[in-house]
Formats: structure tokens, sequence, C-alpha cells
């Protein structure tokens, strides 16, 4: 194993060898190793055994839902792209099916509505916004409008303090940093008649824009997910690729993660473009099989009419199996700086746990998280999502997290 062999190597050269640092074990009694090259933190972690589990708890229930299938329409949740919780216990939901941030307290009462469809200050386009929202420095709340590039700054109280636009062709908040600067990205499009048919994959740049939208650092361009390509006489149809990798974004603290799921490495960088930190985890390296690939393609459009589904999945006969899954999931960050990594869910098995690191990239151990909860917010002691049940009902749920050992 990887880091077996590094810890290894610098016992045999010594501890003032180049690129060896300190071996340590976390409380968990996973090794890890910190080294330093070039003013890059380096950490290599050792891999959890798949049934081992930090402490933290995990309540059985969530405390609070949010959401009905009739009744008051204000609780009557549809098309949910995000949800926050401010310090006073108040959730704020972002209802794209209505343009609407919907208000609610502590206990998941409906308190008020803020913004609206429509084109003046603190409203949001039609279609998927407001998309996110996001802490804004001093207790507010940063709320996008994703096609429109627009960010709207509410205050606490829910009054509209300003709204601005995120320079072209920067289109999407990814989060925001403890200073107000903003951690943006592009889309990923395609133009009928211009790709032929056959595997691509498209890049999506990022940068960091400062608090009212203009470009402070660019960053570059990262891959993103693999497409399916048919583009023919009857026009340009995109498919997902089985197993797509995907290109990973998220504030982590005072710094920012951008990259992909292809290896199991995790990099950060300054507000400034610098690469800070590299966090690297040992897995096993997988390739699915012509049956996997089969078996998902089957399972995606199971629900589409037996001539709509035939007529797909002959379209799609040519798809190319991808080298290797993807290294790992979802990935989050928490109100104390710790990392949260979703294990990939390879086919035929459950659903995955999550790798915990703490805030310097050393590992901490595994823990499960609530089954089709979608995770928005991670906070001191709380995890906040949204659930879709058979009926397409969506709920927006606060669960206890527990993060003392038993």
């Amino acid at each position: 194993m990887r880091t077996i062999a590094l810890i290894a190597a610098c016992i045999l050269a010594g501890s003032s060898a180049a690129g060896c640092g300190d071996a340590q074990q976390g409380r968990s009694g996973l090794e890890s190793v910190t080294r330093d090259s070039a003013g890059i933190t380096i950490v290599e972690n050792e891999r959890p055994a798949p049934d081992t589990r930090l402490g933290w708890r995990i309540a059985e229930a969530p405390t609070v839902s949010i959401g009905a299938f009739q009744g008051d329409p204000e609780y009557q949740l549809y098309q949910v792209r995000d949800a926050s919780r401010l310090p006073d216990g108040r959730i704020v939901v972002a209802n794209a099916g209505t343009s609407e941030l919907r208000v609610f307290d502590a206990a998941g009462a409906q308190l008020d509505t803020w913004g609206g469809l429509g084109e003046g200050p603190g409203e949001f386009g039609d279609f998927a916004a407001p998309w996110s929202v996001e802490p804004w420095p001093g207790d507010s709340i940063a709320a996008s409008d994703l096609f429109e590039r627009r960010v709207s700054i509410f205050g606490a109280d829910g009054a509209h303090g300003r709204t601005f636009l995120l320079e072209d062709p920067y289109y999407r908040l990814v989060g925001v940093l403890p200073d107000g600067k903003t951690f943006v990205g592009t889309a990923t499009s395609f133009t009928a008649g211009t790709m032929g048919t056959g595997m691509v994959r498209m890049d999506i740049e990022y940068a960091i824009a400062g608090p009212g939208g203009g470009v402070h650092m660019a960053l570059g361009a990262y891959p993103g997910q693999e497409r399916y390509i048919i583009d023919d006489d009857r026009g340009m149809r995109p498919y997902p690729q089985a197993f797509h990798h995907s290109a990973i974004a998220r504030v982590w603290g005072d710094l920012i993660i951008v990259g992909s799921n292809d290896l199991y490495e995790i990099r950060a960088y300054t507000a400034d473009g610098a690469l800070a930190r590299i966090v690297r985890r040992e897995h096993d390296v997988r390739s699915p099989t012509r049956a996997d690939h089969d078996a998902h393609l089957d399972e995606l459009y199971a629900d589409r009419t037996e001539q709509e589904r035939a007529r797909t999945l002959a379209e799609l006969e040519d798809m190319p199996l991808l080298e290797t899954f993807p290294a790992f999931g979802r990935v989050l960050t928490d109100a104390r700086g710790y990392l949260w990594v979703e294990d990939y869910q390879l086919p035929g098995e459950p659903a995955p746990p999550w790798t915990v690191f703490d805030p310097g990239g050393q590992v901490l151990g595994l823990v499960e998280l609530p089954p089709d909860l979608t995770i928005f917010e991670i906070g001191e002691d709380y995890i906040l999502g949204r659930t879709t049940d058979d009926l397409g009902i969506e709920r927006v749920q606060l669960w206890p997290l527990d993060r003392s050992d038993p």
C-alpha cells in the first residue's frame, strides 16, 4: 500500500530524507503521512477498513422535516435546489419551482418568503432559480440565479441589500470565501453540428471573483463529466456516460477545492490560485464491465415507455466503456473545516460511507449518513438536506449530528 510503503521508506532513509514527513496515527488508528514539497502540504492517508466507523453518531430520524403533499402551499416544496441554516436556527430553502427563498423557524414552521419571480431587485428567473443559498459575511445570505448570472444578497431580516452580476462567462456560484470573495464556474455546453458522434469531455473553467462579481483570479479549466454525443440529421442528443467522472469544486475554509474524481486526490488552492494542499487516500482502482455498463443503462432508462426505452438503448449500443470507476463520489466541507468525501457507489453494492478528514487533511474514519439524502450543509451539530419520496414529495430535513465519541 502506498502510504505504508512511504512510511517504511522514510523510516529506512531517516526522518530528514527529502520528501519524507511526519508519520502520524489519528485517533481512529489510521496512519497518515504529512510532508512538505516546495511549500505545498501533501497528506497521504491509509484507507479505513470497510467495517470501521468513526464514533460520531447521526440521529435515527430527523428532528425537522419541512414539506407536505397537500394543505398550506407554503409547505409544498418543488425543485428545492439548496438550503442553509442561519445562526439563529432559521432554515432558508431555495425553492426554485416558485422562484422563492422560503424561510422556516428552527422547528420547521413557515415564517416568511423572500424574492419571487421577476427581473427586479432580489427577484429570480423562472428556470432553476434560486439555484443556491450560501452564508455571506455578516449573517447575510447570498442567493444565485443560475442562468442570469445574478447573485442577490439578503440581510438576516430578509431585506434585499444588493444584486451583482458574475462576470461573463462565469455563471455559477460555487461558494463564498470568508472575506466575501466568490468561487465561480462556467457551464458545460454543446453546439449542434460541431461534435459528431462519440464520447466527449468538456472543460469547466473556474475563477475567484471579488465581492462585486468581477474576476479576481482565473483558475483555469478542469475536466467535467463525460458525455456520449449523437449528432446526426435528427439533431444533437447528449447522453450521460455510464459511471462518468465529475468535476469537484468546493470552498474549504479559506481555501478552494477544484479538480475531478478521476483519482483519489483532493487539491486545495488559495484565493490567489496557489496550490496549498494535496490530500490523498488509498483506494482500489476498478474498471466497469460490459455487464455493469448495460445494467446501469437499463436502470437509468427504466421509467420510459417500452418503445422509447428500446430506441434509446439502441442508440447507445456503441457507447464505450470508461477505463475506471470514479475514485470517490460527492465532496462536502463542514462548519468546523472538516472534509467529507463519499466513497463511490459501485454497481450492486449498498450506499457507501463517507470518509471524514480533519482540517489538515488527515483521515479520521468512516461515517454513514442518512440514505437517499441530498446533503446541502453540515453544521456543528446537524446535517441539512433534501429527500424525495416515491410520490415525488420533496422535504428538507435536519438530522442531529453528535461528534462526541461514545
